[in-house]
């Protein structure tokens, strides 16, 4: 039996298009070993001719063939009793030597947020000023007269010049249009005099707590850079997207994510910009998701949020007829906690800032750049107080917690709330996640265990960031991304993107830092904390899974779990650790429906992973100081259509 890539992409998803605009799937048929054969969506297919990594159990196990039946696994084992449940009309799809796996699992992602910076300049990689300048004119040239010029991505101490830009510069594009270029990390930025003056800043404008303004040499006049809280307060006065500029944006986030083999993506953080609760009721009510989104509220946002959805959900004697009762339909895998592959997960706070900020036990060694503080331990952001309250009232809900820690005391702080709420209430399935995590002490290891946590590892910065966290801590540089540690003790931990505040939205890629962990010096960092290349692979397939509480219907290829599944050129399980950072994506299918299909011969796309060698060691936002708007009473029903069906 045999079917055209046109009519599978007709029948793809109810509501949606062949996603031509998203995917390029209508033109991508693939060919030979570099792609396998697509299968139609609602077709019976199996795969065999390749290595099939079940990613069940602790050691490498493998099937002849896998079946595929209405988006989810029907068979899997041996090709002939696979071919026995398939039938005579089910189409054999040969792997051609590639190898296929569950599909990604992101643990730490900002798909959300990553719809407005999608839209913007791409400033990663500029090696000096000058190409700075000409990618912002390039790019205003498609900007409607009006809108403000934004750009993201340059690293200033990878300029050639080792400074931020100033608005002088930026005014040689345009000296009446407003501009704003972000860094990669987005802690700091740079305006325009258009920008200055729209802002309403002056040299009288004072420093906020938690930021500041560069100032001209010799005097308070501004130089157009702008940090921390200052350049947050910049970005959350930015026009809310328009519906087409969200359809646009969200298509090129879509297209990134399953271009390296996501099927489940997440938004660690709703509530960063200040629309995005209309994006999120858009990628509802539009059904513009082929994959799944997780999302977590911001804390200073969350409350706000819930509350505003109980009150719709509070006056309705029967929730499921209202206009959402479409939306709740059954999914293949019968979990309604998503609306339209979208689902309100849990809270995130923010315990810390980045590398620079982390919150520490023990005074940095040398001070991070323009850091005169002495004893300097960095800077705790969300209060502890909220923190706990939110504990109290949600741990024994289905509401998850998570807290951005990167610091060792950041990460003291959430196991002391964690350790307080179970004393006082008992044990749950809270399955608290530590995001980044990327000082935890030994001690703190087990008690993460007893909690049932989750350290999450934004794992993409070892490489690039190594040489520079040894210079601010040399003597703790054995508790940085403890990957290693945690495996031995039994700790459910996972790696994650972070995009696009991350250094590359490859899992791929995360993955071949926690495997080999050497840095840009080429020295090996703590090497001893290093795991093996299948334990990798299931801390993004089956470990991500257990972190979202969707371990029943994803991360590895058992029968009756989704179809989530991505064909790889190579098995990074056996190829030399050192090329896993180089597998390609073949394929990225979402309940047996074709996402993302590489062309023949074709790599990433050069503008989705940053360089390593163009990194800044800045890698986390941090957004607590962006202002709170309120929702509007459209805005509520798309919430309280989501917390219901999470619960």
């Amino acid at each position: 039996m045999t079917t055209s890539l046109t009519r599978r992409c007709q029948a793809a998803v109810i509501g949606l298009s062949c996603l031509a605009a998203i995917t390029g799937c209508a033109t991508n048929r693939p060919t030979a070993s570099d792609a396998v054969r697509t299968p139609a969506a609602s077709a019976t297919y199996y795969y065999t001719g390749g290595d099939i990594l079940t990613m069940v159990g602790d050691a490498p196990r493998y099937a002849e063939a896998l079946l595929v039946k209405d988006g989810r696994i029907a068979a899997v084992g041996a090709l002939a009793q696979v071919q026995q449940a398939a039938g005579p009309a089910a189409t054999r799809i040969d792997l051609a030597g590639s190898t296929l796996m569950p599909g990604f699992i992101d643990a730490h992602g900002h798909l959300v947020y990553a719809t407005h910076t999608m839209l913007d300049a791409d400033l990663a990689g500029v090696k000096d000023i000058p190409e700075l300048l000409a990618r912002i004119k390039a790019h205003a040239a498609e900007v409607p007269e009006g809108d403000r010029i934004v750009g993201m991505g340059y690293r200033a101490e990878q300029l050639a010049e080792k400074r931020h830009p100033t608005a002088a510069e930026l005014d040689t594009v345009s000296a009446t249009r407003p501009i704003g270029v972000s860094d990669g990390s987005g802690h700091h930025g740079v305006m325009n005099t258009a920008l200055i003056r729209e802002m309403k800043f002056s040299a009288d404008t004072p420093d906020p707590e938690g930021g500041f303004f560069s100032r001209q040499p010799g005097s308070r006049e501004l130089s157009g850079h702008a940090a921390e809280s200052a350049w947050m307060g910049v970005l959350a006065t930015r026009a809310p997207l328009t519906v087409a500029q969200t359809r646009k944006g969200v298509g090129r986030a879509v297209a990134l994510w399953t271009q390296h083999g996501i099927t489940t993506a997440s938004e660690m953080g709703l509530g960063l910009s200040g629309d995005d609760i209309p994006i999120a009721q858009t990628i509802v009510d539009e059904q513009l998701l082929p994959i799944d989104l997780v999302m977590f509220a911001k804390a200073s946002s969350a409350d706000r949020i819930i509350d505003a959805a109980y009150q719709i959900q509070k006056g309705r004697n029967a929730p499921n007829t209202d206009t959402g009762s479409a939306m709740l339909a059954a999914r293949p895998d019968l979990d309604k906690r998503y609306i339209n592959r979208v689902r309100l997960a849990g809270i995130k706070f923010w315990l810390d800032g980045s590398i620079d900020t982390m919150f520490m036990s023990r005074p940095f060694t040398t001070n991070p750049p323009g850091v005169t503080t002495a004893d300097y331990r960095g800077l705790r952001v969300d209060p502890q107080e909220q923190l706990v309250a939110f504990l109290d009232k949600y741990w024994k809900s289905n509401r998850q917690i998570a807290a951005h820690a990167i610091g060792d005391e950041a990460n003291e702080q959430f196991l002391l709330a964690l350790e307080d709420v179970i004393r006082r209430q008992g044990m749950s399935d809270g399955r608290p996640v530590f995001q980044h995590a990327q000082f935890l002490r030994p001690d703190q290891i087990a008690r993460i265990k007893a909690v049932n946590g989750t350290p999450s590892f934004t794992a993409g910065g070892l490489f690039p960031m190594g040489d520079y966290i040894a210079s601010l801590v040399p003597d703790r540089i054995d508790w940085v991304g403890a990957a290693g540690s945690v495996q031995r003790q039994g700790v459910n931990w996972t790696v994650n993107t972070d995009w696009p505040a991350g250094v590359s939205p490859s899992l791929l890629y995360a993955a071949w830092n926690v495997v080999n962990r050497t840095t840009r010096s080429g020295k090996p960092f703590a090497p001893q904390e290093r795991v093996s290349a299948y334990d990798a692979m299931r801390s993004l397939t089956i470990n991500g899974a257990y972190q979202y509480k969707e371990e029943k219907t994803k991360g590895t290829l058992e029968v009756g779990k989704l179809a989530d599944l991505v064909v790889l050129d190579r098995n990074p399980v056996k190829v030399d650790p050192m090329a896993i950072k180089d597998i390609q994506v073949v394929q990225t299918l979402k309940e047996g429906v074709l996402v993302y299909n590489r062309k023949p011969d074709a790599r990433a796309a050069a503008t989705s992973v940053v360089p390593a060698d163009q990194i800044d060691r800045h890698h986390v936002h941090d957004h607590a100081g962006v202002p709170e708007r309120p929702l509007t009473a459209e805005q509520k029903q798309v919430l309280a259509r989501l917390l219901r069906a999470s619960e």
